[in-house]
């Protein structure tokens, strides 16, 4: 919609929230991490408390996902998610800053000396020429690890990553923000330009990383997440299996000890033979759930609790 359409209560709005946005990425660019990393907890704490309906949604998706947990242990979980997003809020504002230090994000070892890294096995499986699909989440500062991955990808001649993003209904903040993720050496794929500008990347033998846990207005097909069954978007799986594009689930978690972020990743997802039908579709949408849940269990209080992730 033009500009000139809109209300003119909007249009300030709309301008109050860019001035807003500016001004945080240029403060975190320049104050000190820990000092930043505090004042972004706080405002995360405060806004749960003059939010009540974002820690009702909270409140239930943590009942739904560990009915195990009395209450007081789900409290103590949510004000733990509350501070980890305080905290990745201020990492995502100053992701370029950090990576630019080196040593804010490392990779976790693997299982026995000499593991293959995960920019490696990204190598391994474009080499291939059918692209490669990364499964993540609003798991940890995801902003960061988009950085990081493109880094990875470029020290190995490789493009850069690839990013299947919404669109923020505010264009100035929404062009921002784009240009930020540009910034970092990712290549921004709206999920509003429709699936050929993703394939045609694909094609190239490029790397794309999709955000898998939310209920967004793309097809979805209810598959189970954390045992119930849950809106999952449907495009990837549908690709990855027509076009027999593997698929490696990532995810990042911040190391308590030293505030450094630690990447972790699975076993890529490889396919054989192509398929599509609606039961291969829905059986890799539940694996990838899957996928996803181990990372949430292994590390609960980083993801984003306050998101209507479930039907009700």
């Amino acid at each position: 919609m033009p500009e000139d359409d809109i209300a003119l209560w909007r249009r300030i709005r709309r301008r109050f929230y860019w001035l807003l946005t500016v001004m945080m990425l240029h403060l975190a660019d320049r104050v000190p991490v820990a000092a930043g990393r505090r004042f972004c907890a706080g405002l995360a704490r405060f806004a749960l408390r003059v939010r009540p309906k974002d820690r009702h949604v909270a409140e239930a998706n943590l009942a739904r996902a560990f009915p195990e947990l009395d209450e007081q242990e789900r409290r103590c979980l949510l004000e733990e998610s509350t501070e980890a997003l305080g905290l990745n809020l201020f990492d995502t504002l100053a992701a370029g800053r950090l990576l630019e230090n080196g040593g804010s994000v490392v990779e976790e070892p693997g299982p026995l000396p000499g593991s293959p890294k995960v920019g490696d096995i990204l190598a391994d499986l474009a080499a291939k020429g059918r692209g490669v699909f990364i499964l993540t989440g609003h798991l940890g500062c995801w902003e960061l690890l988009g950085g990081w991955l493109a880094g990875e990808l470029r020290a190995r001649g490789l493009e850069g990553l690839g990013v299947v993003t919404g669109t923020v209904r505010n264009p100035p903040v929404d062009r921002l923000l784009q240009d930020r993720r540009r910034g970092l050496g990712m290549n921004v794929l709206p999920r509003e330009s429709g699936a050929g500008p993703l394939i045609r990347y694909l094609r190239s033998g490029g790397i794309v990383a999709v955000l898998q846990d939310q209920n967004t207005l793309a097809r979805n097909l209810d598959v189970p997440f954390f045992g119930e069954p849950a809106p999952t978007p449907a495009g990837l799986a549908r690709l990855a299996l027509r076009y027999r594009i593997p698929v490696l689930p990532v995810a990042i978690a911040r190391d308590r000890h030293d505030n450094r972020h630690l990447v972790i990743h699975r076993p890529p997802l490889v396919f054989k033979e192509a398929g599509g039908s609606d039961e291969d579709v829905e059986s890799f949408l539940a694996l990838c759930n899957n996928q996803l849940e181990y990372f949430i269990r292994r590390n609960p209080a980083e993801w984003v609790w306050f998101h209507k992730r479930w039907k009700t």
